[in-house]
């Protein structure tokens, strides 16, 4: 889709104010995109929507909190009301924290804010996406999920927390997420990746002189969106591309957890329950 027949697609980029996603959506634009920038602070979006215009681009805010399931919500409906389609959906927004956290809607934060979050607004907007000539799902996932264990009676680490414990296992969610909605959605193009090792606030749940360092070393967030970006626009993807994983720009097997088809079924019939979407 990159080139003429990218120009004016709708894009929303979620976690749009920092890291990979604010890159994302500044590299999208001059692509010719209608970015859409979500994220839960509303002036910090509307700074990023005037750059992108300032800079020649199009672009419009959403406010959606991940971490409040009818926050979610509320950016849904106001997205099916005021656009025609929905061309691009990159789930990017994430967090890693240090303590166990609860949300309002009694799920651990982690949990809710980078998978549970994003499989109700992605439920949501599927009607939108599917007005699209070609729709597309870029889940932000990580190498990280190679370390991650679902628990069955203990998806949310009630016992045993961990603070990259808990951003491994949603990295894996998000893996086994991709795998089955392209099962059930096989008209839209769904992928994840692994964006690389990028010094961005993930590393937040790090000891502060260890997040320090790990930003020193790594590269910065626009080296990471090069391939988001490349997911979200290149139109040589197929559809056979769809359900599968990449790590950067070349497309890589998962963990064997991540390839687990009977594992992403019950994850989906979980996640169904657990957002009222069933």
């Amino acid at each position: 889709m990159t080139g003429p027949d990218f120009a004016g697609r709708r894009v929303l980029v979620t976690g749009a104010t920092s890291g990979i996603g604010l890159e994302t959506a500044r590299q999208l634009a001059p692509l010719g995109a209608r970015v859409i920038v979500g994220a839960r602070d509303s002036e910090k979006a509307r700074a990023v929507s005037d750059g992108i215009a300032r800079a020649g681009g199009r672009a419009e805010t959403l406010v959606v909190d991940f971490a409040s399931f009818e926050s979610v919500r509320r950016a849904a409906r106001e997205l099916v009301d005021r656009l025609p389609r929905l061309d691009v959906l990159v789930n990017n927004a994430g967090t890693a924290v240090a303590k166990r956290e609860t949300t309002g809607d009694g799920h651990e934060r982690t949990w809710q804010t980078n998978y549970l979050g994003h499989y109700l607004l992605t439920r949501l907007l599927l009607p939108l996406l599917k007005v699209s000539p070609a729709p597309r799902i870029v889940n932000v996932a990580s190498e990280g999920h190679r370390t991650g264990r679902l628990e069955w009676g203990d998806l949310e680490l009630a016992r045993g927390y961990g603070g990259f414990r808990a951003y491994a296992n949603t990295k894996l969610a998000q893996v086994l997420f991709t795998r089955e909605l392209a099962r059930r959605e096989p008209g839209i193009l769904t992928v994840a990746l692994h964006p690389g090792a990028i010094g961005t606030n993930i590393w937040n749940a790090l000891p502060a002189h260890a997040d320090a360092l790990v930003r020193l070393l790594l590269p910065g967030a626009a080296h990471g969106a090069r391939p988001v970006v490349r997911l979200a626009s290149d139109p040589s993807l197929t559809a056979s591309a769809s359900g599968r994983y990449f790590k950067r720009f070349r497309e890589s097997a998962p963990s064997a957890g991540g390839r687990n088809d009977e594992d992403a079924a019950r994850l989906w019939r979980i996640s169904e329950e657990a957002t009222g979407t069933g």
